[in-house]
């Protein structure tokens, strides 16, 4: 994944080069490092990072609020993990997205015919003056939305697979398939409900400026997520608009009546309605969601829609990217991520699956080498990649030379990790003042004991890698909690301020804590010596903690005594959940 690294930087530092940034210059150096952490170990935690940081960021969530974007991709993790061992074939969606994330920043960084499409398509200061000054940034936030919720929906295809597997079983007692299979589906009463945005502030107000900007406006209704996608497929592909309309106002009926379910279907319906709810309630500007974020729902819609309906019942052509970049880029990057796919379902558990990739990305060819762990993949597996990309995308709209697929075989280790309870989270801004209390303290605390500092005394001053590492020590704060029956959340949120812990709880947590110190430096590259050795990478406290000498576990117990402090000192105040 060397190459990877490079592309990210190099996406980075052209996010740079333009300055005006919407978001604060310190949160894009947090995402940049997390994503970076991330391709050294895509592992849950720092996938979570990843999610964490870029909606802190853009302010994809409520201050204190349990039902947040994270929440729906938690319950997404979760879900299919537990709940998919009923059926044949399911694998991992919540490092799938990410991956799926970082790869489409790789080609926009590397393709500059791409980049143009973008441009093309979506920077236009008269059209959409409502866009960030940074094009580039402009890209990364409709991207990262795309890309991170493509899969938010995948819950109710678990669902649906679950029930006809179960009901299949069920009716196979008798081995008698003369009079064939049993069909399932779901239905939904006042489906209404969820394909509704809701009314926070006066809809006159709220859609007043998007009306007067398109006039098609007068036959659909603007706050409902299902005519928004009517509206921006009908623009990008050139579908009539009422009858790509009718098409999506019946699709759950069809879908139920031909026995499957498009998950890409309700995760960009998800997206609109929460994202709609949001954007009032945060008093952003409504030309955001109208552009903005209906543009990446109906590329989360398009990114299996395209291929079953679009080309089938519209008799579109393979997707030229200028069309719709964002979701020529997630057909492409969905497709393509293969590696690293938890396999959950009964049959998948047991294929052959791609644990990496080497992957080359330039001007004019895709080049990628799925590496198998054990076994060999399937030989059609090359063969049906190409034909599907050759039927679905313009591939040489943007790499004239092709694509160059191959599998080779390695030995690697997986690992996996899960999150269980929706607490409230703290925003992003509150978790960076409590990386730099957590410094300040760590500084003071050596100066109390006349002990060496080996690094910038002034948070400000720190590299870029010693700073994201207070920052993830700040977001595992609250994990830590989680696991002894409490959590973080803002000063002015619901719950009672705890004011002090138990001697048990404090020594609990200096436990988690010294534990999530390992695992941080062992994932760097550290290993044990008896004498520490920063330049080796040696360090004499990689032990147990009952092996742990007095003196530092003291350093534990410090950070659990200022827990409730450093707290307080960031806006937030730790309540029991």
């Amino acid at each position: 994944m060397s190459n990877l690294k490079k592309y990210i930087i190099d996406f980075f530092g052209m996010l740079d080069s333009l300055k005006k940034q919407h978001a604060a210059p310190q949160f894009i150096e947090s995402i940049k490092m997390s994503i970076l952490a991330f391709l050294e170990d895509e592992s849950k935690e720092n996938a979570s990072a990843v999610y964490e940081i870029f909606f802190g960021t853009y302010r994809i969530m409520l201050e204190g609020s349990s039902a947040t974007f994270l929440d729906l991709l938690d319950v997404l993790s979760v879900y299919e993990e537990r709940a998919a061992t009923l059926i044949d074939k399911q694998r991992d969606h919540y490092i799938h997205s990410v991956n799926v994330f970082i790869l489409g920043l790789c080609i926009y960084s590397q393709n500059t015919t791409f980049r143009s499409a973008f441009k093309q398509a979506n920077i236009d200061a008269n059209q959409y003056p409502e866009n960030f000054d940074n094009e580039h940034e402009e890209f990364f936030f409709r991207w990262g939305i795309a890309a991170l919720f493509h899969d938010v929906g995948y819950p109710v295809e678990i669902i649906g697979k679950q029930i006809e597997s179960f009901m299949e079983f069920a009716t196979n007692a008798d081995h008698d398939d003369s009079k064939g299979k049993i069909k399932a589906h779901l239905e939904f009463q006042n489906f209404r409900r969820l394909n509704s945005v809701a009314e926070v502030m006066p809809k006159k107000s709220f859609i007043k400026d998007f009306y007067k900007q398109d006039e098609s406006c007068v036959y659909i209704d603007l706050l409902q997520p299902i005519d928004l996608l009517s509206q921006k497929i009908h623009h990008a592909l050139g579908i009539p608009l009422q009858e790509i309309k009718n098409k999506l106002d019946s699709f759950t009926t069809d879908m139920a009546k031909s026995g499957f379910i498009d998950h890409g279907f309700y995760s960009a319906i998800i997206v609109l309605k929460w994202y709609g709810y949001l954007i009032q309630k945060t008093n952003t500007n409504p030309m955001r969601f109208f552009n903005a974020t209906v543009d990446s729902a109906s590329a989360i819609l398009l990114h299996n829609y395209y291929r079953n309906i679009c080309q089938k019942d519209f008799a579109c052509g393979s997707l030229q990217p200028q069309s719709h970049p964002i979701a020529y880029l997630l057909m492409f990057c969905d497709e393509m991520q293969e590696w690293n796919r938890a396999g959950y379902g009964k049959i998948d558990k047991t294929r052959t699956q791609a644990t990496s990739a080497d992957i080359i990305i330039d001007e004019k060819k895709f080049g990628i080498t799925y590496l198998a762990a054990k076994g060999i993949l399937p030989k059609q597996f090359i063969e049906a990649k190409k034909e599907l990309f050759n039927t679905l995308l313009q591939i040489d709209a943007i790499f004239p030379d092709g694509l160059f697929i191959k599998c080779d075989t390695l030995e690697t280790i997986f690992k996996e990790a899960s999150e269980d309870k929706l607490v409230p989270r703290p925003m992003l801004e509150n978790l960076e003042i409590l990386a730099k209390a957590i410094h300040e303290d760590y500084i003071a605390q050596r100066k109390k004991r006349n002990e060496p500092i080996r690094v910038a005394e002034k948070f400000e001053d720190l590299d870029e890698s010693a700073r994201y590492s207070n920052l993830r020590q700040a977001m595992n704060i609250g994990k830590k909690l989680q696991k002894l029956g409490y959590g973080l959340a803002a000063k002015n949120a619901e719950g009672q301020e705890i004011t002090g812990f138990e001697q048990d709880t404090l020594e609990a947590y200096a436990i988690l804590e010294h534990e999530d110190w390992m695992e941080g430096k062992i994932k760097d590259g550290w290993t044990y010596a008896p004498q520490r050795d920063d330049t080796q990478k040696k360090h004499n406290c990689l032990v147990e903690w009952n092996s742990l000498s007095d003196m530092y576990k003291e350093y534990d117990r410090d950070a659990a005594k200022n827990v409730i402090k450093l707290a307080s000192l960031a806006g937030m105040k730790v309540v029991e959940i």
